[in-house]
């Protein structure tokens, strides 16, 4: 296992705790992460202390035992520095300045790459991203880029690799090389052993809580807990085959009121509204967020992972992905999640249990760290393998309660292409059987109808703020039945009119041309798929190996590379005029 040092400003801990998250969740062991000086922390142990526990007072240049104790501190860093295989240099954006580099994270990149230049060292060095010129280091950085002594980190997900750390997020502290969390981190997480190609990973054993808390569950089928009344019957059958253990101390995440918040939201994006599309339920949000947060506890008992997966959709707004049309953000859809984070902070109920449980808010607030959790297409995550159960079970019946069943207890965490965990089957005909029906279903989400009717409820949202009538908060507490009754009696006539129009339209028309005196647009919408690993054995040596099922079925490669090669028509629309408002009315 390779091992990992965090370097940076030791005002960002939470920020390091997040890069440890991420990097261990990836195999690596890091054994050493930016963050101030505590009043308990003991500098005579080798190992740094592990997030999770009160470390006592922050210590200021003013304490008695500063100084020495800070004296300690850099010997064990760069002790640790010496043992590296990996140098990460978290210069996340701060004090306005784009890739900020302090004077001691300068002189530990710089000690880094003295190593490998003079004593013969090979460290990974990885810098986040490149400063701003403005800083005095730039041309120091850039000179061991250009002579390939760095690398610039790229984020194997294919994610931002920063997120904007905002003012009240920084420790009120001396800039010192070394950092540490101020506030209670979090209970450490068992890192990922290095697993070669092939080989199974089996679920990690189950983890219990603080003072015992986590081991006992649920009956999900007859659970009366209020916080689980709006699911129905056939949801609960569903989610007792994810995870046949439901965990108890889920529930009180699940009963915090930005959770319960969801249950007015469709997993539809507002197609529930259109009469193109007719569903037997109204599946929403919540279902899908307790669904993907099982999935993750049933493969891995970590409760980090599983809280990440039920916030992802926290931040979701009323008509879910139509406000990422609005947003600009049709092919990629990730744009409303920006308030996922803040969300949860701002959560009294969320941050209290957060807090019994020894996990900072930081530490469940992107569910991209986790590969389990998420992966970037075509891969399978409990994101997109739970939507497309759901949504094929309850909205579009292209599979029953025992199709799911067997697809999923089929599935194992299997290493894929990067060497991250990812699920994948055991036997390729389910592997098959569950690609080909899915297909279709990805479809659904990028066809013209849908791309239409998602544009439309975007425009018309979009034209409600600019008239005033409605805030983009607006959207983060009313229900979306409550956000059209609203936009039914706003009394802006062309408005209204045109969504009553919209509810009644049968058809929609798509076309390489605009068309005049009609509700015309273009637009594009995320392609979805899966290519699911399956793991095949050798009946003449045994050998184990894990490929795509389209690396090893030549008819589902061909039905992949059909369906990528379809084209979404430049224009789509409907027969009724509406000119969108661009500006406030």
């Amino acid at each position: 296992m390779k091992k990992l040092v965090i370097a940076g400003s030791s005002k960002l801990y939470e920020r390091a705790l997040y890069w440890r998250g991420y990097f261990e969740g990836r195999g690596y062991e890091v054994i050493d992460w930016t963050r101030p000086i505590f009043e308990n922390e003991d500098f005579s142990v080798e190992e740094p202390p592990a997030p999770g526990f009160s470390l006592g007072r922050l210590l200021t240049p003013g304490d008695s035992s500063y100084a020495e104790r800070l004296i300690k501190c850099y010997q064990n860093f760069y002790r640790h520095l010496d043992q590296a295989d990996t140098f990460f240099l978290m210069n996340e954006d701060q004090h306005g300045i784009e890739g900020y580099i302090g004077t001691s994270a300068i002189a530990e990149f710089t000690y880094v790459v003295m190593g490998n230049l003079n004593r013969g060292r090979k460290v990974d060095i990885q810098i986040l991203k490149m400063p701003s010129k403005e800083q005095n280091c730039y041309n120091e950085v850039k000179f061991w880029l250009d002579q390939e002594i760095i690398e610039i980190f790229h984020r194997p997900t294919g994610k931002k690799a920063t997120i904007p750390v905002a003012d009240n997020q920084l420790v009120k502290s001396v800039e010192s090389g070394v950092s540490k969390p101020v506030a209670e981190p979090a209970l450490a997480t068992t890192p990922t052993a290095a697993v070669t190609e092939g080989e199974v990973v089996e679920s990690v054993p189950r983890k219990t809580g603080l003072f015992g808390r986590g081991d006992k569950t649920i009956d999900i089928v007859t659970c009366k807990k209020r916080c689980l009344r709006s699911l129905r019957p056939e949801v609960r059958q569903y989610l007792k085959i994810l995870s046949p253990e439901f965990p108890a101390w889920l529930l009180k995440y699940i009963a915090a009121p930005e959770m319960q918040r969801l249950i007015g939201l469709g997993m539809s994006c507002g197609l529930d509204h259109s009469s193109l599309y007719t569903y037997p339920f109204f599946h929403t949000v919540f279902e899908h967020s307790i669904g993907a947060a099982l999935i993750v506890w049933n493969f891995t008992h970590d409760k980090k992972q599983t809280l990440s997966s039920l916030f992802h959709d926290i931040a979701t707004p009323a008509f879910k992905h139509a406000i990422d049309f609005m947003n600009n953000d049709s092919e990629t859809q990730e744009s409303t999640e920006e308030r996922t984070a803040q969300i949860i902070r701002e959560s009294r109920a969320i941050t209290k249990q957060l807090k019994k449980d020894g996990i900072l808010p930081s530490e469940v607030s992107d569910y991209h760290l986790h590969p389990i959790a998420d992966n970037p297409v075509p891969g399978v995550a409990s994101d997109r393998l739970e939507y497309t159960f759901s949504n094929g079970l309850f909205m579009y019946d292209i599979w029953d309660l025992e199709k799911v069943k067997a697809f999923y207890q089929d599935l194992t965490i299997l290493k894929n292409e990067n060497d991250l965990d990812e699920l994948g089957f055991q036997t390729p005909e389910l592997a098959n059987e569950f690609t080909k029906l899915n297909l279709p279903l990805f479809s659904i989400y990028h066809s013209d109808k849908s791309r239409a009717n998602m544009q439309f409820i975007a425009d018309i949202i979009q034209s409600m703020i600019n008239s005033g009538y409605l805030t983009i908060d607006d959207l983060y507490v009313m229900s979306e039945r409550e956000v059209v009754d609203w936009i039914l009696s706003c009394g802006d006539r062309p408005v209204s009119d045109a969504f009553r129009q919209f509810q009644r339209a049968t058809t929609v028309f798509s076309s390489g041309v605009a068309k005049k005196n009609c509700y015309c647009i273009s637009t594009k919408s995320k392609v979805r798929y899966m290519n699911p690993l399956v793991r095949k054995q050798s009946a003449k040596t045994q050998k184990v190996t894990v490929k795509r099922l389209s690396d090893l079925d030549d008819e589902i490669e061909e039905l992949i590379d059909d369906y990528l090669a379809e084209k979404q028509p430049k224009y789509v629309g409907f027969d009724f005029d509406f000119k969108p408002y661009t500006t406030a009315e």
